[in-house]
């Protein structure tokens, strides 16, 4: 019996909702109309962004500093502090975000929004020399590059030597004061060649951070079509929010209407 009642309840109730929402059907419909309206207007007149993503290589020693740690630095990338990183191309950049990779110390991903596909890669070359100009990254590329031309000295004293040690060798050998026992000069010969591709590394790892200690892994992604705005979504978004709101302001209302009646 109570079970009936409820459900008997509950068909009024919702007959009775139906009711209001009939008799202030223009309310909802024009509330409707209207926020769809302009909503689409509004999509419609915003700017195109179109999206940029990349990788930035960290080639510092990532014993000394992480991608981790430079990201954690930064922190959050707010109008202040992009005006600071992109000042040339602060007008048309609308975000700039930076996250370390979760399997990497040494990879940064960069992710730009702009009005325009071309402004995308010189934000990008700005993102990055700000990051070279960090004092944190100044001071670890100038202790990098004081090692490495140290080691640079070493390698290259090694090779200079090589060939007064081989002179040497073969002279002793000739001379019959030295054996061949332990000693094979074509190893020698493949130590010396190992030397010279170190060399040549650590070389190129010294023009590489005369650029700065960050660089650009790869060429960017850029979206074709742009990310916002997002017109359709907008628009069916507004539209269910639009009649939710109608819905509760039919019946409220009606039940403001209700209680003046009473009271009358």
């Amino acid at each position: 019996m109570e079970q009936q009642n409820r459900e008997n309840n509950d068909e009024i109730n919702l007959y009775d909702l139906w009711k209001v929402i009939a008799k202030r059907k223009k309310l909802i419909i024009g509330l409707f109309i209207v926020i769809v309206g302009l909503t689409a207007i509004v999509s419609f007149l915003m700017p195109d962004i179109y999206r940029g993503e990349a990788g930035l290589l960290v080639i510092l020693k990532s014993e000394v500093i992480t991608a981790k740690e430079i990201t954690d630095l930064i922190g959050r990338i707010d109008d202040e502090k992009q005006l600071r990183m992109v000042p040339k191309s602060y007008s048309n950049v609308t975000h700039i975000k930076l996250n370390d990779i979760k399997d990497s110390k040494n990879i940064i991903a960069v992710t730009i929004d702009a009005k325009k596909i071309d402004d995308i890669p010189k934000a990008l070359s700005e993102v990055v020399g700000y990051l070279n100009n960090m004092d944190v990254i100044k001071s670890t590329v100038s202790r990098d590059k004081e090692m490495l031309l140290k080691q640079s000295a070493e390698l290259s004293d090694l090779i200079k030597s090589s060939p007064d040690l081989l002179a040497t060798y073969h002279k002793l050998f000739s001379a019959g004061k030295l054996s061949t026992m332990g000693f094979n000069p074509i190893d020698v010969n493949k130590s010396i060649s190992n030397i010279k591709v170190e060399l040549l590394g650590v070389e190129q790892q010294i023009s590489r951070l005369n650029n700065g200690g960050i660089e650009i892994a790869a060429q960017p992604y850029i979206s074709s079509r742009p990310v916002s705005p997002k017109i359709l979504r907008n628009v069916v978004a507004s539209g269910i929010l639009s009649l939710l709101l109608g819905v509760f302001l039919a019946i409220f209302i009606e039940y403001i209407g209700n209680i003046k009646n009473k009271k009358s």
